[in-house]
């Protein structure tokens, strides 16, 4: 995709791609227009972006567009898979740069779990089988994807390191309706980000159950899922998985907003974008690293805001909450602690796998990941305030350094 362009003719050009790759024109239902309309307007609108980052773009949209395709195909001709009961999932939530990998991670070693692999979630058809999960075709695949995806970008390792035969976030399922918050770390695209956080979630979880059922009709388990975006959407997943068991991560905010910020400079730098001529906020002149310093203020203190917001209308859900402090502390206590909570016990067999996996994945392995709010012309002070009801209600702050 060269030139710039409109928000129609670029709508047009994706969704054409992907029905002519695949054959298929059916969509499902039409929530998943009105995210890519917005997102397409937002893209022409506000990112600025040159041909190289024009064709990233087109990359990951063409990819979640051909997948839903597909899906939406496979459920035409197997309509049994809507009978697929999703029990209980496990949903890791929290801001991001809590310790929601690792935790994903570790409860991804329990046999009796269930993850979301990275590569399935955008090559869900045909559902993979339990008896080949460990040898799919697929994996190799994405497993090619992420590493050169890391050779373009090597310090991104450091920042976020996920391994294309490992478990992966469940926005992968929201992103495939254009109404997810990967889309914010991605591109500038502060238009879509407003109407997002306005959007109907309904629409999206619906999807993201169908995805889940499809995927598990031949390799079933007990889902282990984990999003931060989780938190701005808790109504709608709730009402989609009533007996979900939502543990939430915690960290002090001086270290989860600037490392947030760091993720996104460091994946999308500025050689995907052309001179700023976004019409956004009129900031002709503002940086990515001050974007998205903005941005992540901004989202992260509404992620926490919804979250306190849901759990005082909603005292009948039952939250754990765990420290980032306890769970680096001792990860497999915490995930003992995680268990207990809803009268589960943690098996001798899957504690000694998630000891191996810490033993064979200490923390820094790929280099270490320093960052500061000063980093990004924030004020220690301004951070604190906005974050001020969050660390008291749930006891983040850290010492003093």
């Amino acid at each position: 995709m060269t030139g710039a362009p409109t928000a129609d003719e670029l709508v047009d050009q994706l969704v054409e791609a992907a029905v002519v790759e695949t054959g298929l024109d059916d969509f499902g239902d039409w929530a998943w227009r009105d995210g890519l309309d917005a997102l397409a307007g937002s893209i022409v609108a506000d990112a600025a972006l040159n041909d190289a980052g024009r064709l990233i773009l087109g990359s990951w949209a063409h990819d979640r567009l051909v997948n839903r395709l597909r899906v939406v195909d496979w459920w035409r001709a197997h309509p049994e898979v809507s009978a697929q009961p999703v029990r209980a999932p496990i949903v890791v939530a929290g801001m991001l740069r809590t310790g929601t990998t690792i935790l994903l991670e570790l409860l991804a070693q329990d046999p009796a779990n269930r993850p979301l692999m990275k590569w399935e979630g955008l090559t869900s058809v045909p559902p993979p089988t339990a008896a080949t999960f460990d040898r799919d075709p697929r994996i190799a695949v994405e497993v090619e994807k992420q590493e050169a995806i890391y050779s373009m970008v090597p310090e991104l390792k450091a920042v976020h390191w996920e391994p294309g035969d490992g478990p992966t976030e469940c926005v992968a399922l929201l992103t495939q309706t254009f109404r997810a918050q990967d889309w914010h770390g991605l591109f500038r695209v502060p238009g879509y980000v407003e109407w997002f956080h306005d959007c109907d979630m309904g629409p999206a979880y619906a999807y993201h159950r169908a995805s889940l059922q499809l995927l598990q009709s031949a390799a079933p388990g007990r889902w282990v899922l984990k999003a931060p975006g989780h938190l701005l959407a808790l109504d709608a997943l709730f009402a989609t998985y009533p007996d979900a068991r939502l543990v939430v991560t915690h960290r002090d905010p001086l270290e989860t907003v600037p490392s947030s910020i760091s993720l996104s400079v460091t994946a999308r730098p500025d050689s995907l974008t052309s001179a700023w001529s976004g019409s956004s906020g009129g900031r002709e002149s503002e940086s990515l690293g001050e974007y998205f310093a903005r941005l992540w203020v901004d989202v992260l203190g509404l992620m926490v805001d919804r979250l306190g917001e849901f759990r005082d209308r909603r005292p009948d859900v039952t939250v754990h909450d765990l420290h980032y402090r306890d769970l680096v502390a001792d990860p497999v206590g915490a995930v003992a602690a995680i268990y207990a909570q809803w009268g589960d016990e943690l098996t001798p067999e899957a504690a000694q796998r998630m000891h191996e996996y810490l033993d064979a994945h200490p923390q820094g392995r790929h280099g270490a990941h320093r960052y500061a709010v000063s980093d990004f012309g924030l004020d220690e002070g301004d951070v604190r305030d906005r974050f001020a009801d969050y660390c008291e209600r749930y006891d983040v702050l850290e010492p003093a350094r």
